[in-house]
């Protein structure tokens, strides 16, 4: 049966974890460099977080991203997930949804997602940065990422590979959906 779309309810995980280690809002804004009013708007569905600001609120607590945006956090020797059964989900209302294609791996070595960027959707406003490397395949569209101010247009078939540690950010660059592959070893939050 082919899983749709699920709208995750990101802030609801984030207030959950943040009690559960007893942190305040200031004690996570100050662990995450995230503003304690943009923590209380995304825990109160408000605003809708960027992937750099998850990213950030991710690695305060401990946490993968994709942890934020799945429903299981099971682990195995072996993932094997057929295209109709694969996790998606949109962050509240961004123009961007993440199909889980690998992460669940005990001691897993890197994350990989499927990234379907609407019209007009983007990283977000601040270039992001996480440990590792990142390698992204453009499927289909039209997607351009500035590492270091540098813009890099990638078309289908195209691909980038980076330090992640290189501010980087991304955006649909075209007048369709973009959908590409990305990447990211070690996972940013493992």
């Amino acid at each position: 049966m082919a899983n749709t779309t699920t709208t995750i309810n990101i802030g609801e995980k984030i207030k959950f974890l943040r009690k559960k280690n007893e942190l305040s809002i200031q004690k996570l804004a100050k662990k995450s460099g995230v503003s304690p009013a943009g923590i209380y708007k995304i825990e109160t569905n408000e605003m809708t977080p960027t992937i750099t600001t998850l990213m950030k609120i991710a690695e305060a607590l401990d946490k993968k991203v994709s942890f934020f945006i799945d429903e299981e956090d099971s682990l195995s020797d072996v993932e094997y997930i057929r295209q109709e059964e694969r996790k998606k989900a949109r962050i509240n209302e961004s123009k961007v949804t993440y199909e889980n294609v690998a992460a669940k791996l005990e001691d897993c070595l890197m994350e990989a997602f499927v990234v379907v960027i609407d019209v007009g959707g983007t990283s977000g406003d601040e270039p992001m940065s996480h440990r590792g490397e990142e390698l992204d395949i453009c499927l289909s569209g039209k997607v351009e990422f500035t590492i270091r101010d540098q813009e890099y247009l990638l078309e289908p078939e195209d691909s980038i590979h980076f330090k992640a540690r290189i501010p980087h950010s991304w955006r649909n660059a075209g007048e369709e959906q973009v959908r590409m592959v990305t990447v990211v070893a070690p996972p940013p939050f493992s």
